[in-house]
């Protein structure tokens, strides 16, 4: 499989519409029909439903194999980004990790600090793992932010965000019997409800409304939802406590967890470094004291 063969397929998943992405892509529509075919008989799989004059339909497969050339895609444009790079001259600097924190955290923090690094470009990935590892950033990142500490001789791995988690409810959200509330949470494993409240607290496991893996989805839902409460980190719902659409009770000390940042000892970016490593100081982003 080439990489020209995964980015058809992300493209026929964003429009499924053949003559338009065959135009976009360069391509006739035969010879794009004849690529969908090639790439189905060596998966052994059928990605798309033909549907005659209203094109193809891209079925469940189909959408999971973009998801998975994305990742393959975006890991292979930054690797070849970086053998490009001359050591002596830094321009390019690849950061993975959680896609909450990097948006939330990490995103906003450059917004300020950009023009005092005027020749560095910064990307940002989502890992392609569950979880960024330092196996994530040796196969093409400069750093990573991990969720849990790792020791290698040739990396550093130093904290730089404390997650404060803590119940979120709708405001109207009252009743101090927490089984009453209607509960969302953003994993099954590793259900921050669950770690922090049934585990730690001994609460009665409570009912379940929905279990949506997308952190701001689920504080959304929350500030649109009479009766809604979650477990969030606190800079998940730092917006919606200031704008006074959710409340946000901290769970206390035993309901912390770090963040990493893991970086090679000889990478060459050493000023960025320091100034990333400080990115969890923003006095926006404390909560406040009760």
């Amino acid at each position: 499989m080439e990489i020209s063969q995964l980015r058809i397929i992300q493209a026929l998943v964003a429009d499924p519409n053949l003559t338009r992405t065959a135009e976009r892509l360069h391509m006739t529509q035969s010879a794009l029909s004849k690529r969908i075919h090639s790439m189905e008989e060596e998966l052994g799989l059928l990605l798309f439903e033909r549907r005659g004059p209203r094109g193809l339909k891209p079925l469940p497969q189909a959408m999971e194999f973009a998801q998975l050339a994305e990742r393959i895609t975006n890991s292979w444009e930054s690797g070849v980004s970086r053998l490009k790079r001359t050591p002596s001259e830094p321009t390019h600097f690849v950061l993975v990790g959680p896609t909450l924190f990097l948006r939330e955290i990490v995103l906003p923090w450059w917004h300020t600090r950009a023009a005092d690094f005027p020749n560095l470009q910064l990307e940002v990935q989502i890992s392609p793992l569950e979880r960024a590892s330092l196996e994530t950033i040796q196969s093409g990142a400069d750093a990573g932010i991990l969720e849990h500490k790792e020791e290698l001789a040739d990396y550093i791995c130093k904290a730089i965000y404390t997650e404060q988690w803590g119940i979120v409810r709708h405001p109207t959200t009252k009743d101090k019997d927490l089984r009453k509330y209607h509960w969302g949470t953003y994993a099954t494993l590793q259900n921050p409800v669950d770690t922090w409240l049934v585990q730690r607290q001994k609460m009665p496991p409570p009912t379940y409304r929905f279990y949506w893996q997308d952190l701001t989805a689920v504080a959304n839902w929350v500030s649109q939802t009479p009766g809604a409460a979650s477990v969030l980190p606190w800079h998940a719902v730092t917006r919606l406590t200031q704008q006074g659409r959710v409340t946000f009770e901290a769970l206390g000390p035993e309901a912390a967890s770090r963040l990493y940042l893991a970086y090679s000892r000889e990478n060459p970016h050493k000023r960025f470094l320091k100034e990333l490593s400080q990115v969890g100081v923003r006095p926006d982003l404390e909560m406040p004291v009760e």
